[in-house]
């Protein structure tokens, strides 16, 4: 038996969300017997998969320390050869078992700087998240610069830090015609198209995107900026979108399901993401560059956390200086006008995704990593 111990999971969505149920089916579709600890009210669909599913709820420090001993009461009963957690908060409580735990780190959790006024909660913690990974199995970080900044930060030896970066599934098989036709109509009369997917906040750089486009916009009068997501950012993208007359060359579509953000994908001529790094918030990876590779689409992104290891620069896609302004423009443009050399950027992005990163492939680093 496999345990998961997760926050995040379906149906809840986000990125963490998606690796950890995407972990949990691929385990199971390998024969694996899983059981998945996950926090919220149990769901329907849940006596459906093929894995376990026990859900938590309550206060959030209560509920981790019930998971924990529920976990250790399963080890002492039942053979489990691996515990894999989406964070180090989903270990912290527990005592035994460690050599059997396997960790992920995804960069936005580990402490980057100390200002002074928080000097103290700050080096709170960092104590914490050392004490947590202590004695464990193996750290598994989502990008080198996850990595890194584990060892720069925390000092943690680098024999205990292993890279691999997310798994991923593609949901075309159930597009339906429904799905078609939504998004026939939301980018009807529009050309080109591009889009962004992501939880809307201010480091994912959605306003370097706007103030392209009203630039970008006089060369293509009928371009379409489709912003897919929901966050505390929202409203003032909007207020951007206004201020600056874009209304009618942006859509926001809110969250998606799957399904409909394969499709959106499919139509979409670039994928743009140009993050910054906001206080402790950074892109530790950014599996929405790998997930418009999956479909052909070429990406633009910046140098910021992680994104050098999901885009390939001038080969799936072009990393901009984060906050660049000018240059992220420049190369929008670049790309919009040049089709050859965005499709070839697609091309070479699709090839790479299928060969590394569809979950039947990644799940046998996330196996091997316990052995």
């Amino acid at each position: 038996m496999i345990i998961i111990t997760t926050q995040c999971f379906a149906p809840k969505i986000g990125g963490i969300e998606s690796l950890m149920t995407g972990m949990a089916e691929a385990m199971a579709k390998r024969g694996i017997e899983v059981l998945v600890l996950a926090d919220g009210k149990t769901q329907e669909t849940d006596n459906k998969q093929k894995y376990k599913i026990k859900r938590f709820t309550g206060w959030k420090p209560l509920r981790r320390l019930a998971k924990a001993k529920y976990v250790e009461k399963i080890c002492d009963s039942k053979n489990v050869k691996a515990i894999y957690a989406d964070s180090w908060k989903s270990i912290e409580y527990l005592k035994k078992y460690r050599k059997k735990i396997l960790v992920l780190a995804h960069g936005t959790e580990i402490p980057k700087q100390y200002w002074t006024i928080m000097l103290d909660l700050m080096r709170f913690k960092k104590n914490r998240i050392i004490k947590s990974y202590r004695g464990v199995c193996k750290i598994l970080a989502n990008s080198s610069y996850t990595k890194d900044l584990m060892q720069a930060s925390l000092k943690i030896d680098t024999n205990l830090i292993q890279i691999v970066h997310p798994g991923i599934d593609v949901y075309d098989d159930f597009i339906t015609e429904e799905d078609e036709r939504n998004v026939s109509d939301i980018i009807r009369k529009y050309s080109p198209v591009i889009t962004t997917l992501a939880r809307v906040e201010k480091r994912k750089g959605h306003e370097f995107v706007l103030k392209a486009l009203a630039e970008i916009k006089e060369k293509f009068p009928n371009i379409l900026y489709l912003i897919a997501g929901k966050g505390p950012y929202l409203e003032d993208i909007k207020k951007l979108t206004i201020e600056m007359h874009l209304q009618k060359n942006v859509k926001f579509l809110g969250w998606i399901t799957e399904p409909e953000k394969s499709l959106i994908l499919k139509k979409s001529d670039l994928f743009v993401m140009t993050p910054t790094t906001v206080g402790e918030s950074v892109e530790g990876f950014g599996m929405a560059y790998i997930d418009a590779s999956f479909h052909g689409v070429a990406s633009i992104g910046s140098d910021s956390g992680g994104v050098s290891d999901a885009i390939l620069d001038n080969k799936t896609g072009i990393i901009c200086e984060s906050g660049n302004q000018k240059m992220i423009t420049e190369k929008i443009l670049l790309l919009l006008e040049n089709k050859k050399l965005r499709e070839s950027m697609g091309a070479n992005g699709k090839l790479r995704a299928n060969e590394n990163y569809a979950w039947d492939k990644k799940i046998i680093e996330y196996l091997d990593a316990s052995k």
